[in-house]
């Protein structure tokens, strides 16, 4: 495994503990940590944060604090809230083609942590207008058909593409 893919999952760790105040668990930061060791990251913290005991949250933010500083050059993450907030909609929008992440799940994580209140020009918008129509369908129609989640994965895919690459 190369550094670079090795990095891939602390890099979404330290983008959800900026950007939407993830991880959820501690055990996500761990795993982590190891998968960046096993690619020939190495930091003391890394090290540290790679033992780390499951129930010590103030632990693991402490060391995602020093590990954001130590390996910086190394992790390339945007410097801005947007940038940060674009880098883990990418994530969100994989994790939805893929099917790791439920649809109504990654609209509302776009919506509600990462998209722009009150910005039409922000390339997220889109989200936005399907998450008021899945809304609707939930309530009216007792859940999400086909031809919405359709529409999703097309927004999705188009969101990728363009100008969130």
């Amino acid at each position: 495994m190369e550094l670079e893919e090795a990095l891939e999952p602390l890099r979404r760790v330290l983008l959800e503990r900026r950007t939407a105040g993830y991880p959820e668990t501690v055990a996500v930061a761990v795993e982590a940590a190891r998968t960046a060791l096993a690619g020939g990251a190495d930091t003391p913290s890394l090290w540290e944060l790679g033992v780390l005991s499951e129930s010590d949250v103030l632990g693991a933010r402490r060391l995602l604090a020093e590990l954001e500083q130590e390996l910086w050059s190394a992790l390339r993450l945007p410097a801005t809230v947007e940038g940060r907030a674009r880098a883990l909609a990418r994530y969100y929008l994989r994790d939805l083609l893929d099917g790791r992440l439920d649809p109504l799940v990654a609209a509302e994580r776009i919506d509600f942590e990462l998209g722009p209140a009150d910005d039409p020009g922000s390339p997220l918008w889109p989200v936005r207008g399907w998450l008021y129509r899945a809304e609707d369908q939930q309530e009216y129609c007792g859940g999400l058909t086909k031809e919405l989640v359709a529409e999703l994965h097309d927004l999705a895919a188009q969101l990728l593409a363009g100008p969130l690459s």
